[in-house]
């Protein structure tokens, strides 16, 4: 048996990740991709060779046969695209964010059950084996009870916010198609900036590891010369009394590496990780130190080593379509984001500390 693959949206990511993970694994079979725009669409039927190209990816869904279905459009279409393969009867992978409203990431939650269908979210850091291993010694309880966490997202954005995609071209990895010059700065496309962008990341990557739950959010929020936010600072509050720090900016010279950084203190020891150099280390009470953990192996997972391993989540959707691993990147967590960043935005409008929504 192999996995019928469809994918909605041909841009920038979803040629260089998802379309060669699908050619790539023996066990998926690209049926169809669908694109409104023409280029896009042309440009990677002719290297990717689907059975079918569509123009609109409600005729594809209503033509093909397909078990999994991509998603990789605009921020803001998240939901409606979603919904569409949803009621034809397909487990998907749609990209982070989620969606861009928490009543929207609620309904998806509620359809995919009432479906028995899967969504997993595009969020690869989450195959990371390091990542495995620190969500591991946290559950274990080897730094205790958690107190203070933090995370700081330096990334290379900022160009890409102004449209000026060509100047980020190398630095980004445009291999077949170029981002849109509005996709990223025009807030009717991506629904906001930075939180959006990569706060969706790296918020989703804390509460992964942690298991943390957030309850209230203060935010500060600039947009220099964008229409969305470039530089964001929050403040949260979690569920049992740790206090955290989420920093993230878009600013980062382009010609420098970005950065992407955990440090997790608890009644026990703590947790230094940092993702882009592939650092982590555990720091105990009784003074020991480990470093460089391997993540503990398990029947199903596929292990991977990269730091941002990008083809993980579409072969998670693979596996899971043929019943032979589970949803690592589950719906309930990027649902839960979705909910953290709207009362980060919220709160940045008020000027007040805002709840996070349980549901």
């Amino acid at each position: 048996m192999v996995a019928k693959i469809g994918v909605i949206g041909t841009g920038w990511w979803a040629t260089r990740a998802h379309l060669p993970a699908i050619v790539a694994n023996p066990d998926a079979k690209l049926v169809a991709i669908a694109d409104p725009i023409d280029e896009k669409r042309e440009r990677a039927a002719s290297v990717f060779e689907p059975s079918a190209s569509y123009a609109d990816h409600q005729e594809m869904l209503n033509n093909e046969e397909l078990d999994g279905v991509v998603i990789a459009v605009p921020h803001t279409a998240h939901f409606d695209v979603a919904m569409d393969a949803l009621a034809a009867g397909c487990h998907l992978m749609l990209e982070k964010p989620m969606v861009v409203e928490s009543g929207h990431a609620t309904t998806l939650l509620t359809e995919s059950a009432q479906r028995d269908l899967e969504i997993v979210i595009g969020y690869p850091y989450h195959y990371n084996q390091q990542v495995l291993a620190v969500r591991e010694w946290i559950a274990n309880g080897e730094v205790g009870e958690l107190l203070f966490v933090h995370s700081l997202f330096a990334s290379i954005v900022w160009d890409l916010m102004r449209g000026n995609v060509d100047l980020v071209a190398d630095a980004v990895g445009f291999t077949i198609t170029p981002t849109g010059t509005d996709t990223y700065g025009d807030p009717a496309l991506s629904g906001g900036g930075q939180a959006i962008v990569q706060i969706t990341h790296s918020a989703a990557l804390l509460l992964f590891m942690t298991g943390l739950k957030p309850i209230e959010v203060f935010a500060f929020m600039e947009n220099r010369d964008l229409r969305v936010d470039l530089v964001d600072a929050l403040t949260v509050r979690f569920e049992g009394g740790c206090i955290g720090t989420i920093g993230s900016t878009g600013s980062n010279v382009r010609t420098q590496e970005e950065l992407l950084e955990y440090r997790i203190y608890g009644t026990e020891g703590h947790i230094l990780f940092d993702l882009a150099t592939s650092q982590v280390s555990l720091h105990r009470a009784d003074g020991s130190i480990v470093e460089n953990p391997v993540a503990p192996t398990t029947s199903s997972a596929t292990m991977y080593s990269s730091a941002y391993p990008e083809d993980a989540p579409v072969n998670n959707l693979i596996d899971v379509i043929l019943g032979r691993d589970e949803n690592r990147s589950p719906p309930e967590l990027g649902a839960e984001v979705v909910r953290f960043l709207d009362a980060a935005y919220k709160s940045a409008r008020t000027g007040q500390c805002e709840p996070v929504p349980n549901e």
